[in-house]
């Protein structure tokens, strides 16, 4: 009887913490939810695309035909024309971090599929190595999209080069090579093992390269340093800043408020030491990476633009713990929903899972996100910077990632500000 009767006290003990009984219930599946649309996102009927960007210098029949397969080929690739006389235009797409890769027809493409003697140059993958997943898509949807797109060409092509050695073929050897581009075209599908096998030998050559990205150094590293430092700095503040729950329990503010301490006063002392705090771990973390993994940030230009960048980052996410201790009503309801919240903003934030791997949804969702934001700012400092960049074109390209981090803390201040007056 004593033991159903613990259990009891505990269920009501439960029960009247409403919020926490939702929490308990909501977050497993907002959780199974994210996770299920990133990776169910790469199944077969998956809608998780990768963006690659295309430049077509050959710009000929065959270069356009490649193109149209690409975007019926695939759902997975999200295909961009840009614009450019040679390769280094792609490069620079993705040295910038506007796409992880970029596709290259090259000049003479569709003339060389024409000429039997002439050698076909291979098609080009140019990627960023801080998107390993990236390539992978471009090379599988351009042997896809080449094999449905371009079959009747490279077949025509192999045909000629037969016609050469032996003469014209036969009435059997005509049929053949009807029912294999009949095959390749998609209208016959029921064909012989070995024409599929015939078919699967007429591939256009593919070549991928990395290209070489701002400072160098191990851009997985760079990505997670990032990443993971800004989850951390969330974590960190969360913790700090509900110390003034502990205050308030204690009766210290009510001391504060009698000696003539007021409420913003508080606030700004707390929000100003979680700053210190957050900016202190990152630079610790910064340190490390450097140290141990070879993460490069050493000059001029990205130094200032982390001493600005960080301690902004730190700002909001000590903002969003005073917001979060406000609306609580004990330290332990502020640490559950504190850490349900970081979680759940680092989950479509990008510090568990790369944003590029998500969803459209859930990537439009991550924009919105302070956190998100904060990752791809320290990125573009500490990635995609390169050797001619200035401070001022540094500090243009993370630029609106600033506003929405500034304006993030802002609107959390004044929540914290509202929350914080109720609570005598």
């Amino acid at each position: 009887m004593r033991r159903l009767a613990l259990l009891r006290i505990a269920w009501i003990t439960l029960h009247r913490d409403r919020l926490g009984l939702l929490l308990y219930a909501m977050v497993p599946i907002i959780f199974l939810s994210i996770f299920a649309s990133v990776f169910q996102g790469f199944g077969r009927n998956g809608d998780n695309q990768v963006r690659i960007a295309l430049l077509d210098l050959d710009r000929s029949p065959a270069s356009k035909a490649l193109e149209a397969a690409v975007k019926e080929s695939s759902n997975r690739v999200n295909l961009e024309m840009i614009e450019g006389a040679d390769v280094a235009a792609a490069d620079r797409q993705v040295a910038s971090g506007a796409f992880p890769a970029a596709v290259i027809i090259p000049l003479g493409f569709g003339a060389a599929l024409a000429d039997p003697t002439a050698e076909i140059p291979p098609l080009l993958v140019r990627f960023d190595p801080a998107n390993p997943i990236a390539p992978d898509f471009a090379k599988g949807v351009l042997a896809a999209a080449t094999w449905k797109g371009l079959a009747p060409q490279m077949l025509g092509r192999e045909i000629r080069v037969l016609e050469m050695i032996t003469g014209q073929l036969t009435a059997p050897q005509r049929k053949l090579a009807d029912s294999l581009q009949s095959f390749q075209s998609g209208s016959d599908s029921k064909v012989s093992p070995m024409i599929a096998r015939l078919a699967d030998s007429t591939q256009v050559p593919i070549e991928g390269s990395p290209v070489t990205v701002g400072q160098g150094g191990p851009s997985l590293v760079t990505y997670y340093t990032a990443a993971i430092g800004v989850m951390f700095m969330l974590f960190s503040a969360l913790s700090t800043t509900g110390w003034l729950l502990e205050d308030q329990e204690r009766g210290v503010l009510d001391r504060m408020r009698a000696s003539g301490i007021g409420p913003w006063a508080v606030l700004l002392n707390r929000f100003v030491f979680a700053i210190m705090v957050g900016s202190v771990q990152i630079a610790v973390m910064l340190a490390w990476a450097a140290i141990v993994f070879g993460v490069r940030f050493f000059s001029f230009r990205q130094v200032i633009a982390l001493l600005i960048l960080v301690p902004m980052v730190a700002a909001a996410a000590a903002g969003l713990g005073l917001l979060i201790t406000g609306i609580a009503k004990t330290r332990r309801q502020q640490t559950t929903i504190g850490t349900i919240t970081v979680l759940i903003l680092s989950a479509v934030g990008g510090s568990m899972i790369p944003i590029f791997l998500m969803p459209p949804g859930l990537q439009a969702i991550g924009d919105w996100a302070f956190n998100a934001r904060a990752i791809k700012a320290m990125q573009q400092v500490l990635w995609y910077t390169s050797s001619d960049d200035t401070l001022g074109a540094m500090l243009g390209r993370i630029s609106p990632a600033l506003a929405l981090i500034f304006g993030t803390t802002v609107v959390c201040l004044v929540g914290a500000r509202v929350a914080i007056s109720r609570w005598h």
